[in-house]
């Protein structure tokens, strides 16, 4: 189901800018300062960048899980890697991966959505001004959150 969703708001992305991309000025801000003041400006298309990187992100998140299972050399829970563990650990761990990674693609995708509503919003203003602090303070906090709670999740599960 998380997958679902991380789909759906990827493609809920992709529908943001096709419906948008004809009604936007031939220029709209595409990088904006501290203050939220938009301080470059590009092409609508730059847009598509934008959700490339949100696919990106998307098919590494949810690849992740399916590299623990062929490669655990190379991916990292906490302090150890995966095949630092028994097997008998490695089989217990490998759903809890899977389940942070979807968690934190569905954190990604809906900061990225929020991103493109932002600077749509922006382009559409004549003084353009982007509202990033919420857009980063949940990015942060949620983040921050879910790892946590799956590294405290898979220690305790390492100790048993």
């Amino acid at each position: 189901m998380r997958k679902i969703i991380s789909l759906g708001l990827l493609f809920y992305s992709y529908f943001l800018i096709r419906t948008n991309l004809s009604t936007l000025p031939r220029s709209i801000p595409t990088h904006f300062n501290a203050a939220g003041e938009a301080n470059v400006w590009g092409n609508p298309d730059t847009l598509w960048l934008l959700l490339g990187s949100q696919i990106l992100n998307t098919a590494l998140f949810l690849f992740l899980p399916y590299l623990g299972e062929r490669l655990p050399s190379l991916i990292h829970v906490g302090s150890r890697r995966l095949s630092d563990y028994t097997p008998a650990q490695r089989v217990r761990m490998l759903p809890l991966l899977a389940d942070m990674a979807a968690y934190l693609s569905i954190v990604m995708n809906l900061f990225f959505v929020l991103m493109l509503h932002g600077i749509i919003q922006a382009a559409h203003q004549t003084y353009p001004h982007l509202h990033a602090g919420l857009s980063m303070g949940f990015l942060f906090v949620s983040t921050l959150c879910v790892i946590v709670y799956y590294l405290r999740k898979s220690s305790s599960l390492a100790k048993q």
